[in-house]
C-alpha cells in the first residue's frame, strides 16, 4: 500500500500582505496614514468596474480561467489609471502606496490569468480595509 503524500499548498496572505503596506506608509502627527481613502477611490472604482467585466465575461464563457485579450488591456491600463491618481497627488503618498504595494509589477504579473486578476482586486480591497481599518482618513 502506497502512503497518500501531502502536498504543501502555498495560500497566499492578500490581507497580510495589504496590512504590510498600509502599516509601512508615512503617518500624520496622530499615527494615521496619511494617504486618505479619496486618494485612492478612484483606482479602486476602476478596478471593480473590470471585476464585473471580468466576472461576466466568465459567466458568459463557462467560467473561463482566462481573460479575453481585450480584457488583458484593460487590466494593463489599470496602470495608467494609477499613474494618474499618483500624478495628481502633490504629497506624495499615493506614489508611496504604489512603490510599497508593488502596485504596477502586480498588473504586470497578471497576463490573461483570471485567477491572478482575481488576486489582485483582492489585494487592492484589502489595502483600502487595512487603510480604514488603521485609522486612515476618509
Amino acid at each position: 500500500m502506497m502512503k497518500a503524500q501531502t502536498e504543501k499548498v502555498h495560500i497566499p496572505d492578500i490581507a497580510g500582505e495589504a496590512e504590510q503596506v498600509i502599516l509601512g506608509l508615512e503617518r500624520d502627527n496622530e499615527g494615521k496614514p496619511k494617504i486618505t481613502k479619496s486618494q485612492i477611490r478612484k483606482f479602486l472604482a476602476a478596478v471593480n468596474t473590470l471585476t464585473n467585466k471580468v466576472e461576466d465575461y466568465r459567466a458568459k464563457n463557462g467560467g473561463a480561467k482566462e481573460l479575453s485579450p481585450a480584457l488583458g488591456e484593460q487590466v494593463k491600463y489599470l496602470k495608467v489609471k494609477f499613474a494618474y491618481q499618483a500624478g495628481r497627488d502633490s504629497t506624495g503618498t499615493v506614489r508611496e502606496l504604489g512603490e510599497k504595494g508593488k502596485i504596477q509589477e502586480r498588473i504586470d504579473g497578471i497576463g490573461l490569468s483570471v485567477e491572478r486578476y482575481e488576486r489582485f482586486a483582492r489585494f487592492i480591497e484589502a489595502l483600502v480595509a487595512y487603510h480604514k481599518f488603521h485609522g486612515g482618513k476618509d
